[in-house]
């Protein structure tokens, strides 16, 4: 079979050849911490009042943007699946606490049926397949058809507010069976301002006070003038 990597377009036996990876910036435990709230670059830019950790594989700039594009989008499951390989084999999750359970940030029923699939569900399928967690998909809804990625911080915030809600049982029968701390991971594409994952996990530990709330992202994109730019 031949095959051609997805940035480059030559010749590889993988769908991102070793040199293009070789490129790619990763965020990394030694240098940015296992924890990218308490990173300053980040942590300072990205909304938290609710969740407790945050966990991203790389910045949402030109190529890893290009990858996400092609699998959000173009429905690509070739870089889908790249890009979750990296999560699971590069990222710190492992030294944070083992989620009990991976929630898929939600996408409008009106999305779904345009793009016939959730990215966030799939990456979740896939990390969870790997890591050996759990995937629950109906634990919230999305309330409004209107799209995140092209507001301003302020506008997000607002649409937000009133975007999403919990599903009636939400994740009722699998606390049901823990007695102790239970730690879910919202999963999600790409974290820009920390909007949407904030308001989530605002409404998990309103009706879940006892849950621990991490968020896994592919990427993070850097405001204006951030300092990350001169990592890629």
């Amino acid at each position: 079979m031949n095959l051609s990597c997805l940035l480059c377009y030559q010749a590889s036996p993988a769908p991102v050849c070793q040199w293009c990876e070789s490129d790619l910036f990763f965020f990394n435990d030694d240098i940015h911490g296992n924890n990218l709230l308490k990173f300053g670059p980040v942590g300072r830019h990205v909304t938290h009042r609710h969740y407790h950790s945050l966990s991203i594989l790389s910045l949402h700039t030109w190529p890893m943007s290009s990858l996400i594009h092609q699998f959000k989008f173009n429905h690509s499951l070739a870089a889908g699946k790249m890009l979750n390989k990296w999560f699971v084999d590069k990222k710190q999750h492992c030294t944070l606490s083992v989620p009990d359970l991976l929630l898929p940030v939600p996408i409008s029923a009106w999305r779904l049926a345009k793009r016939h699939y959730n990215q966030a569900g799939v990456m979740a399928e896939f990390i969870g397949k790997d890591l050996g967690i759990p995937c629950l998909h109906q634990w919230a809804i999305r309330t409004g058809a209107s799209s995140q990625h092209q507001l301003s911080k302020s506008q997000r915030k607002k649409n937000a507010e009133h975007a999403f809600a919990l599903t009636p049982y939400a994740l009722n029968d699998v606390i049901a069976q823990k007695s102790d701390k239970f730690v879910v991971a919202i999963v999600d594409d790409v974290v820009t301002t920390g909007v949407t994952v904030d308001r989530l996990s605002r409404l998990l530990v309103q009706r879940f006070p006892q849950v621990t709330i991490q968020v896994w992202a592919m990427t993070f994109t850097p405001p204006p003038k951030s300092t990350l730019y001169q990592s890629t």
